[in-house]
């Protein structure tokens, strides 16, 4: 016996519930399969079929189980310095590199990349400058140069924004390190 406010003949969305309500449910729980060992597990995907519980809480039908291999963890990537190399470059020619170093007396690797950056922009603005112009600068001024990863200030100047970088590698001092520079030869 069924009792409910439904209109005369309209029995199908009632029967459609009870239906829905005594069959038990299926969960599918797909497994990815890692991108390490795409040729042991195979190109189709793997599906596991759960039965749900049903009323007297026991589990009815099989359960098919497969072996995943744990995943490895990843490595972290480290970064390789690259070996700097002196560069033929013409520092020599007024103004030289030397006096403009004069004129604007670093105190840290920060402050020497930033003259040596201005120089280039300010002498030399057709020249397109690497991480090995500003090396061949700190060894041409005799600047301590065993540094382990020579572009990381470079890095660091790009992260603070007083140098740009319009290329892969290639580095340009803005106008706030300029200003930066001009600073440095106001304090000496």
């Amino acid at each position: 016996m069924l009792d409910a406010e439904i209109p005369e003949g309209d029995l199908s969305q009632i029967t459609s519930a009870i239906q829905n309500a005594l069959k038990p449910a299926t969960t599918i729980i797909q497994q990815r399969i890692p991108a390490q060992a795409p040729a042991a597990l195979g190109n189709e995907a793997q599906v596991i079929e759960f039965e749900a519980e049903d009323e007297e809480g026991e589990l009815s039908g099989e359960h098919e189980t497969s072996t995943q291999p744990s995943r490895s963890t990843r490595e972290p990537r480290v970064r390789k310095p690259t070996a700097m190399k002196v560069l033929d470059l013409d520092l020599t020619t007024e103004p030289s590199f030397e006096s403009f170093v004069h004129r604007h007396p670093p105190k840290n690797d920060t402050e020497r990349n930033l003259v040596a950056l201005a120089w280039f922009k300010e002498h030399r603005p057709d020249e397109t400058v690497t991480a090995n112009h500003v090396y061949t600068c700190y060894r041409a001024a005799k600047w301590p140069s065993g540094i382990e990863d020579f572009s990381a200030t470079l890095r660091s100047l790009k992260k603070q924004q007083l140098v740009t970088s319009p290329g892969r590698g290639q580095f340009a001092i803005n106008h706030l390190g300029i200003a930066r520079v001009d600073e440095i030869g106001t304090n000496a």
